[in-house]
């Protein structure tokens, strides 16, 4: 094992070469943002100021943001010594292509609910200067711990609050501390948004395939009615799963907007037990392709546990599609436990 020094904040810290330097920097007490540690949610993106960074710690940046040095640390097994710092709008150039998680706010909670009894609905007031498009992903900061971590959201751009699904994660810091510690009226600093997965309007006439897993639903609900909103003409088909009919939530709203829309299909997806009415059981990846056959054509949105998006996302390959017709949220969890929701796994 060989070691490399990293100059970071002013301090020097002895790094192993076959360790993610995030790894290596946390434990010395260097701390950067972080989020999924896996390269998807932005949260830890650094500049290099001095010395050269992998090519594979700088996997799926922009090449304007790899040309002025920004790579992920968490993706980053350093080979000679390092400066760096976090990247800042204020040291590096940012085009507006979906990456602005370097805007933070301060934002309050305005109503906390459960959705069913592991899922909660957190709001929180939408800063007037914040604009996202539905379906991106905000990171929530815990500031007394260092912990951020990226949510889904399921609000409209035009509404004056976010929505957010929390899962509840056994042994998951934020999760717990978001269920059970934050409460109405609290701040929360928040930074994005970011993420690739939402409805594009130049798509109006595909037909769509939105598939998620648990809080998967999130950003689908979301892009559902920002589709439905911008007048889509294809046909929208939703396919909610989880384990069992408990773990399925906003049947009863989806419904309504069934009822109200001629070209949108609602189909909850139950693995084990009974489904509900008009539901199936089963995985949600052959769900699909029994429901549809042949995709050709088609346009997906896929988003939960990073497996079964994986899955998904396979099994459509397979039926018609191509990479450039599925946009994907894919869900990863860090190893205390949360939950958390990448952008743009297509």
């Amino acid at each position: 094992m060989s070691h490399i020094t990293v100059q970071y904040k002013g301090k020097t810290y002895t790094c192993d070469t076959d360790r993610p330097l995030l790894s290596s920097l946390l434990s010395q007490g260097g701390f950067i943002p972080y989020s999924c540690q896996g390269g998807l949610c932005q949260a830890c993106l650094c500049k290099v100021t001095q010395g050269s960074v992998p090519k594979e710690s700088q996997h799926g940046l922009d090449k304007h943001l790899q040309d002025q040095g920004c790579f992920y640390p968490c993706l980053c097994k350093p080979n000679e010594d390092l400066s760096i710092e976090v990247a800042t709008k204020e040291n590096v150039v940012f085009e507006e292509k979906g990456i602005s998680s370097f805007d933070t706010y301060t934002s309050m909670v305005i109503d906390k609910s459960w959705l069913n009894p592991n899922t909660l609905r957190l709001c929180l007031v939408r800063p007037e200067p914040l604009q996202y498009k539905a379906g991106q992903f905000i990171n929530l900061t815990q500031s007394e711990n260092n912990l951020t971590r990226s949510y889904s959201l399921a609000s409209l751009p035009c509404e004056n609050f976010m929505e957010l699904h929390i899962k509840r994660v056994v042994n998951g810091k934020m999760s717990n501390w978001l269920c059970d510690t934050l409460q109405l009226g609290d701040n929360i600093t928040i930074s994005g948004p970011s993420g690739d997965c939402y409805y594009q309007q130049d798509h109006a006439t595909q037909d769509l395939i939105l598939g998620g897993v648990g809080t998967g639903l999130a950003p689908l609900y979301g892009i559902l009615r920002d589709a439905i909103e911008s007048n889509h003409q294809g046909h929208i088909y939703l396919f909610h799963a989880s384990l069992n009919a408990e773990g399925l939530y906003y049947q009863d709203e989806i419904k309504e907007i069934v009822g109200d829309v001629t070209n949108f299909t609602y189909i909850p997806c139950v693995l084990h037990g009974d489904a509900p009415d008009n539901g199936k059981q089963g995985a949600i990846d052959q769900i699909i392709i029994d429901s549809l056959g042949d995709c050709t054509g088609k346009r997906a949105y896929l988003c939960g546990d990073d497996a079964v998006v994986q899955s998904m996302k396979e099994r459509l390959l397979q039926n018609g599609l191509t990479n450039d017709d599925i946009l994907a949220d894919a869900f990863t969890f860090i190893n205390e436990g949360d939950q958390n929701t990448q952008a743009n796994d297509s």
